[in-house]
């Protein structure tokens, strides 16, 4: 958007909307950087040194209060910025206001409320600050996937993980996520969630593994195919398919990885040297907590660098292992011999939430006699 634009915003209306779209941060257990004074300058383009005298006149209305809180990445304590009850109402009523302006949008003119219809963006902000003038309007991102990507119902909690994976993401020098958990533990599902968190912006490859180095090469050409169709890949070396990679805005995923043979760990060796030299590409592997250390193709000296980040998840906690049994009312006692079973393994939770004993014998470890005890324990309640 231009000077064509009929829309305005304050300097305190800028702040306001910049913390509503991180009023659902305000629980956390640490907070982004987005709402301390820094985040909120970058945020807003106000200056560093403008932003206390504007967030004082928002407390002096009784719209803003601070909290002294962990700032995610940060060693110590930082002032951090939210949103009173009475602040999100007067936001609300903002946002009311401006949704209801006419502004020249892509040379005709339109209401805003129509063009966030269209946009549906993930933050008020921003938009808000292109239909002012101040930057450009941002355009979706037309993204794909291509692989055998699973399913993500009856997902829980990991919001410590997401979190984790996503900081990687964003993170320029980051090209490798590894996200490691015994079976069972739901790693696969844990990055087809990821996946799911950041579909508008990236694309997905979703490469099942093979023990086998040429079934694996051929896989993972096929699926690449699907991804960006009319491309010769060039998977013999490692340096040429990452060239070939560069910038195209995908995250490849390689399902369940251990045992690796030596040819494979040689090849993903060399294809982490050669990521480091290209943009906008990520590598997400899920892999046994078991995978041993020769197996693993990455050095601690690319941990250091920030080139690869490990996630090591373990089994859920009660109160979400509950959540996926779906049994609010289950006898207590009940519960808790159940998530001494299940060691809090999501997979064999949603088999048992199903009631599926002939799954429960052919997926899991339990003899018939314990998968007949887990399914009366789960049918006690209070």
């Amino acid at each position: 958007m231009n000077s064509e634009t009929s829309l305005d915003l304050t300097t305190l209306d800028k702040v306001l909307l910049h913390l509503k779209d991180n009023w659902h941060h305000r629980n956390d257990r640490e907070f982004p950087i987005a709402v301390t004074q820094k985040g909120i300058s970058e945020a807003t383009g106000l200056r560093l040194t403008h932003v206390p005298r504007t967030l004082k006149r928002l407390a002096d209305r009784e719209l803003v209060h601070d909290i002294k809180g962990h700032i995610k990445g940060e060693k110590r304590r930082y002032k951090s910025y939210f949103l009173t009850e009475k602040g999100l109402a007067e936001v609300n009523s903002l946002v009311k206001h401006l949704k209801s302006q006419s502004v020249r949008h892509q040379g005709k003119e339109t209401l805003v409320s129509n063009i966030l219809d269209e946009e549906k963006p993930s933050q008020l902000l921003p938009i808000f600050l292109a239909l002012a003038g101040d930057h450009e309007v941002p355009r979706p991102v037309s993204c794909s996937t291509a692989g055998p990507i699973p399913s993500i119902d009856g997902f829980v909690n990991r919001e410590i993980e997401l979190e984790k994976l996503g900081q990687m993401l964003e993170d320029p020098q980051s090209k490798a996520m590894i996200i490691y958990g015994s079976q069972g533990y739901g790693t696969s599902t844990l990055a087809s969630k990821f996946l799911n968190l950041n579909s508008q912006k990236w694309s997905a490859a979703w490469v099942p593994m093979h023990k086998s180095f040429p079934k694996f090469k051929k896989e993972m050409e096929k699926i690449l195919d699907q991804l960006i169709p009319g491309i010769e890949l060039k998977l013999e070396h490692p340096e040429e398919l990452a060239s070939q990679l560069d910038g195209k805005k995908i995250i490849l995923v390689l399902d369940n990885y251990f045992e690796a043979t030596d040819d494979l760990v040689e090849y993903l060796a060399g294809f982490i040297a050669a990521i480091k030299e290209i943009d906008n590409f990520n590598l997400l592997v899920t892999a046994s907590e078991s995978t041993s250390f020769y197996e693993r193709f990455y050095t601690i000296m690319d941990i250091d660098d920030g080139t690869v980040g490990e996630v090591h998840i373990r089994g859920l906690d009660i109160e979400h292992c509950q959540e996926i049994l779906g049994v609010p009312d289950i006898d207590p006692k009940a519960m808790k011999r159940l998530f001494m079973f299940t060691m809090g393994k999501p997979t064999t939770l949603k088999l048992l939430a199903q009631e599926d004993a002939e799954a429960m014998k052919s997926q899991t470890k339990f003899s018939p006699e314990e998968i007949k005890l887990m399914l009366y324990l789960k049918s006690q309640r209070v």
